[in-house]
């Protein structure tokens, strides 16, 4: 079998843990394209083998001493990414009203008003052509 550390034994340096954190998210990339039809049962096997290793290293850490998990950072900054990309650029950003505030309760009044209208009733067939006569 592999190789498990001790808990007190010597942790990876920042090379080696940047190193398995780039293997963690490419067996992540290579599980999720087993589940999409791209990638053998046997290459998945092997992802869930390495990310099974760093979940189970991580275990074995303190809490106060974990890493944050690979992909966590890459993830956010993508978040703000979209976030500019939405607006244009310059202009500023747009603040909601608070939650109790008028402006709120007569939009959402509206909203539900448009979808309780019902311009025409709902016509069912005379007869149905499933049922035998």
């Amino acid at each position: 079998m592999g190789q498990r550390h001790k808990p007190g034994g010597a942790r990876q340096s920042r090379g080696e843990q940047a190193m398995r954190d780039q293997e963690v998210l490419r067996a992540n990339r290579e599980l999720a394209a087993y589940f999409k039809g791209r990638r053998t049962e046997r290459e998945a096997r092997a992802a869930l083998k390495i990310i099974k290793a760093f979940i189970r290293d991580r275990e074995d850490r303190d809490a106060m001493n974990r890493p944050p998990l690979p992909g966590a950072d890459a993830a956010k900054a993508h978040e703000l990414e979209d976030r500019a990309a939405a607006r244009p650029a310059g202009e500023p950003r747009r603040r909601r009203p608070p939650r109790g505030s008028p402006a709120n309760k007569s939009k959402r009044a509206t909203a539900s008003l448009k979808t309780q209208v019902n311009p025409e009733p709902l016509q069912f067939p005379e007869a149905d052509e499933r049922v035998p006569e």
